[in-house]
Parts: C-alpha cells; structure tokens; sequence
C-alpha cells in the first residue's frame, strides 16, 4: 500500500514537472541576426523591438539580438531563415538577385532623391507582387522599410563628375547591384569586406569607400582620405526577413505582434538613422574632412542606362516602372 501510494506521488510530481516544461517551452525565442556593431543605431532599434515584443506578448514572444554578424554573414543568416530557423535578420534586396530577381532594383543606385518617395513603393501593387515571389522562394518579409541610411562616397581626391572617378578603385560590398552601382558611376568597384578597408585605403588599394556617412565616421576612414563627396548615390531601405515555414509556424496573433512592433521599430530606426547622420557630418568636418556638394544628375543619368543593362534577369522596363511609381 506505501508503495501504491508513493508511486502515485511521484507520478504526480513527473506529471507537474511535465507541465511547468511545457509552459516553460510555450514561450518562442526568435534571433535577430544583423552585421551592424553595438550601439549604432539599427542595434539600439533592435532592442528597443524585443522589449516591445515582450511586452505586446505578455513573455510569450522573445527576441534576442545578434548584432555583429555573431551568427554569419548575410547569405548564411538567410539561408538558415529559409531552412526554418527561428530567426529575423535584417538583409539587402540586392541579396534577393538570384531568387526574386526584380527586387534588387530596390537597391539601384540614384532610383529616389528621398526617403519619402522611396517608401511609396511599398505600397505598390507592384511591391505585393514581389513579397508573393518571396514567399515561394522560402522568405517572409517581416518588415519591408526599414530606412538604412543615404550612401555618400568619401575618396582620396574630390569627386564632382562620373570623368572625376575614372582608374579611381572604390572599395565595395560582394554584391552585383553595389559593382554595378559604382562602375555605373565611372569608378572601378573593388569588393572587400568592410573591416579591410581601413589598411587598404593606408596601403593605397583602394581609392575610396561608400557608405552611409556613420559608417564613413565609425570606420574612422576619415584619417587616410580627406574628401566627402555628397553623391547620395543610395537611399537605402533594407528588409527584415525570416522564413516562410517558421512565419507559419506562428500564431495569428504573433505573426500581428511582430508586423506592428517591427512597424513602430522601423519609424524609431529611420528617427535614429536621421540623427546619427547629422551628427556623423559634423564630426567628419571637425576631423578635417572636406565636404564636396556635387551635382548629381551625370551621375544619374548614366545609372538610368547601365543599370537595367546590367541585370539582363530583370523584366522589361523595371527599373523606369519602379522609379515612376516613387517618383511619379
């Protein structure tokens, strides 16, 4: 009978811990992968998300920041998105060439003078015809506007016609649309990451480097090239993505807390990106940078023809289609 008895108890305690370790594992951790370092404004957004999120979601929801490309570069993060890792990471629509092709246009060089008119495209008949391509191809986006910043180009010698960047070798990221981007421009685009451009500019390999003008200041470039060219060649606007089969895998209601969360980020972010760029300029200029306004309609000009010549996958006439639709 005290043996009956005890086995009873302990059947009732196993059963009790099995209900504390299901409640325990009732609550989703997802990743939110991005190369950005500690502190710049897309990590500060980040993390003012997953308090939003925890909160929206009761616990139920966490997110967990992994900025500094903890968990690899973009392709890698991506592809363990896609295979259904619980994660979110924050990409180019570049990155998309080889899967929903026409979204790289997005990341076309001089395709909006302004953030305003750049975001009109995401609500586009147009925009919701590519998130259906994404889908299939094993994506979801999360959040599609997500304002990175404008790119300016800073160089060795003041920049201020496409004649100007002849022979000139401006260091850019590994990706089609950025080669295409700079060598549109009449420089030679030479792919690096972007921790080795610092002793390649020193070392007199690469002429310049292009980016959003934080990272012209954070990277400290400003110590071996002395001119800032406001080419504004870039408005970028990134996605962030998961996967499709772990998107589904979420309830309604969590799928809704990440959308409108990740909403209230994304207006935080562009808010932070504004500020830290204005402040980024003057701390370039103290540093004794020369700034260089340029007039960018050569520039532009060329970008509208070697542009959609470049990318022979995209469909006929998208690159105007898309800039009538932010620019109309």
């Amino acid at each position: 009978m005290r043996f009956k008895k005890l086995t009873l108890i302990a059947t009732s305690l196993s059963i009790a811990g099995l209900g504390s370790l299901n409640l325990a594992q009732a609550a989703t951790e997802i990743r939110v992968a991005y190369g950005n370092q500690p502190g710049e404004p897309v990590d500060v957004a980040v993390k003012e998300w997953a308090k939003d999120v925890a909160k929206a979601s009761d616990g139920e929801l966490t997110l967990k920041a992994f900025p500094a490309s903890q968990l690899g570069g973009e392709t890698e993060v991506m592809e363990q998105a896609r295979f259904g890792s619980p994660l979110i990471t924050i990409t180019a629509y570049s990155n998309f060439v080889s899967s929903v092709p026409d979204l790289a246009v997005l990341d076309a060089p001089y395709l909006a003078d302004d953030f305003d008119s750049k975001l009109k495209v995401f609500d586009s008949d147009w925009f919701a015809e590519q998130e259906k391509k994404v889908e299939e191809a094993g994506y979801h986006i999360v959040i599609p506007n997500t304002v990175y910043g404008v790119r300016h180009l800073l160089s060795r010698e003041a920049v201020s016609t496409p004649a100007d960047l002849s022979g000139v070798k401006v260091r850019v990221q590994n990706s089609p649309m950025y080669v295409a981007a700079i060598r549109a421009m009449g420089a030679v685009p030479t792919p690096m990451s972007l921790g080795d451009v610092y002793p390649a500019l020193a070392q007199g390999l690469v002429d310049g480097v292009e980016n959003p003008l934080p990272v012209l200041y954070g990277g400290k470039f400003y110590e071996v090239v002395k001119h800032l060219n406001l080419t504004a060649h870039m408005h970028t606007v990134a996605p962030f993505i998961t996967g499709e089969a772990f998107w589904q895998q979420l309830s309604p209601e969590e799928q809704q807390i990440l959308t409108e969360t990740g909403q209230e980020m994304a207006d935080n972010l562009r808010t932070l990106v504004e500020n830290e760029t204005e402040k980024s300029l003057q701390q370039l200029k103290d540093a004794g940078v020369q700034v260089h306004e340029v007039d960018t309609a050569p520039f532009r000009e060329r970008a509208q023809e070697e542009i959609p010549a470049a990318f022979p996958q995209w469909s006929d006439g998208l690159y105007q289609r898309v800039s009538k639709i932010i620019n109309g």
